[in-house]
C-alpha cells in the first residue's frame, strides 16, 4: 500500500490524535451524531436507518482538508440522496467559531453540504475518529442502515460510495480489508522503529499474498514490501531533518541531515518544494506562538508595551498565508478576549491577507473592510465591502455582506 511521499512528520498539514486501539470497526453501528452548532445547511437530527451518510472530519487550517472540500461537493451533487456532513474538530486560535464561519462563507458553493462543529467535550472526535483509530484529517466515514461501511481519505471516497449507493458494496470484503489495513499500519510502525529485517520481509510476503487475495488491500495500490522498506528509510531520514528544522537548528549537522534525506527521496518527490513548505510551516509555528502571547498581552491585565513589541515581531515574520493573516486580523477586531484593539495592526494584517489572496476572497475582503470602518476610514470600507459582496460565492453570503455594506454606506452619508 502506497503512502503519501512527503516530509515525514504530520507537521505540513495534519492533525494527529494520540495513539489508541481502535474500537470502532467496519460493520459496527455508527456512533451518535452530536454537534455544538450547525454552521451551514439545515440541522441533521440524527443518522436515520434508511439513509446513507458521509461524515467527514476537517479543520480550516488543514491543507489537505481544503483540497478535498470541492471533491466532496462534487460527490454531494452526484449523490443527492446521500447526506454529507463536514464536521470541524480541531480549530486553532482564540475565536474558533468566527474562524470557521468566515472560512465556510468564503468557500461558498465550493463547500455545498452540511457543516457543523464538534461538541465542547469532543464527542465526535473521541467516538468516531479516535474510536476508529484514525490519526489524521481529512477522514470520511460512510454510514448506511446505521452501520459504518467505509472509512478513509475523502479523495478515495468516490468508488466505495458509488458501490454503496448502487447496492454492490461487499461488506465482508470491506471488513477483511479493514483488518488488513491494520496489519499494514503495524508493519509500517515496526519498520519505522527499525525492526528485524528478516521478520519484516517474512511479514511483508504474507501481506503481499493477502493483497492479491483481496484484490488489493487498498485497490489500485499494490502492496510491495521492498518499496515500503525503501520508503520507510526515506521517511526516517526526512523526519530527522524536519525535526531539526522545526526545532530551529542550523549549521553543518542540519545540512548533513538534509543531504541524507535527499539521497533517499523516491523518484518524483520534489524535495526543494517540500523544503520550502517546511520552512513556511516553521514560520507559521513561530507566528502562532507570537500571536498567542500577543492575545494575552492585549487581554485582561495585559501589558501594552509587550503587546506593541509582539505586534512588531508578528509583522516582521512577513507572513504570506492569507487565511492565517485573516484569522489574526479578525481576532484583533472582534475577539472578546482582546481588550486593547490595535486597529493599525489589524488593518495591516488584513491588507496583507487581501494582497496574498489576490483580492478575490469575500471573507478576507470583508475583514479588511471591517478594519477600515473601525479605523474611521469609511469611504475605503465601503469600497472593499462592495468588492466582498461581488466576490461572494453564494446568495446567503452575498445577502449577509450586503447588509454590512448598507451599514457602512449609511455611516458614510452622515460624515
Amino acid at each position: 500500500m502506497k503512502k503519501q511521499l512527503i516530509l515525514g512528520l504530520a507537521a505540513l498539514a495534519a492533525f494527529t490524535l494520540s495513539a489508541a486501539a481502535a474500537t470502532l470497526s467496519i460493520g459496527d453501528p455508527a456512533p451518535d451524531l452530536k454537534v455544538s452548532r450547525w454552521v451551514k445547511g439545515e440541522p441533521v437530527a440524527g443518522l436515520e436507518s434508511n439513509k446513507t451518510y458521509v461524515v467527514e472530519f476537517w479543520a480550516t487550517w488543514c491543507g489537505p482538508c481544503r483540497a478535498s472540500i470541492p471533491h466532496l461537493t462534487e460527490l454531494a451533487h452526484q449523490y443527492p440522496a446521500v447526506t454529507f456532513v463536514g464536521m470541524d474538530i480541531a480549530e486553532h486560535g482564540t475565536n474558533a467559531d468566527a474562524t470557521v464561519d468566515k472560512f465556510v462563507a468564503g468557500m461558498g458553493d465550493k463547500m455545498d453540504y452540511h457543516v457543523a462543529r464538534d461538541t465542547e467535550d469532543k464527542f465526535m472526535n473521541l467516538n468516531w475518529m479516535k474510536a476508529a483509530g484514525q490519526n489524521g484529517i481529512p477522514t470520511a466515514f460512510v454510514v448506511q442502515q446505521g452501520k459504518v461501511l467505509w472509512v478513509g481519505h475523502p479523495m478515495s471516497l468516490a468508488q466505495p460510495l458509488g458501490e454503496i449507493v448502487a447496492g454492490k458494496f461487499d461488506l465482508e470484503k470491506a471488513k477483511a480489508r479493514g483488518a488488513a489495513k491494520a496489519k499494514v499500519e503495524a508493519f509500517y510502525r515496526e519498520a519505522m522503529k527499525g525492526g528485524d529485517e528478516a521478520a519484516l520481509l517474512k511479514e511483508g510476503a504474507e501481506l503481499e499474498a493477502l493483497d492479491k487475495q483481496l484484490g488489493g488491500i487498498e485497490p489500485g495500490e499494490p502492496f510491495d514490501t521492498q518499496a515500503v522498506l525503501k520508503e520507510v528509510k526515506y521517511q526516517t531520514a526526512a523526519q530527522a531533518y524536519e525535526k531539526a528544522v522545526l526545532a530551529g537548528k542550523t549549521g553543518e549537522a542540519v545540512d548533513k541531515l538534509e543531504v541524507a534525506a535527499r539521497a533517499l527521496a523516491p523518484a518524483g518527490v520534489d524535495f526543494d518544494s517540500l523544503k520550502t513548505q517546511l520552512l513556511k510551516f516553521q514560520g507559521s509555528q513561530q507566528a502562532q506562538t507570537v500571536f498567542r502571547n500577543y492575545v494575552v498581552a492585549v487581554g485582561d491585565n495585559g501589558d501594552a508595551a509587550k503587546a506593541a513589541e509582539l505586534g512588531k515581531q508578528l509583522e516582521a515574520l512577513k507572513l504570506t498565508n492569507a487565511s492565517t493573516l485573516n484569522e489574526y486580523a479578525w481576532t484583533i477586531l472582534t475577539s472578546e478576549r482582546v481588550k486593547q484593539r490595535d486597529l493599525g495592526l489589524a488593518t495591516r494584517l488584513a491588507k496583507a491577507a487581501v494582497d496574498a489572496s489576490g483580492a478575490k476572497e469575500a471573507a478576507i475582503l470583508d475583514t479588511y473592510a471591517r478594519a477600515l470602518f473601525d479605523s474611521k476610514q469609511v469611504a475605503d470600507a465601503v469600497k472593499y465591502e462592495r468588492l466582498a459582496v461581488a466576490a461572494a460565492a453564494d446568495d446567503d453570503t452575498k445577502s449577509e455582506l450586503a447588509t454590512t455594506l448598507k451599514k457602512y454606506e449609511a455611516a458614510g452619508k452622515t460624515e
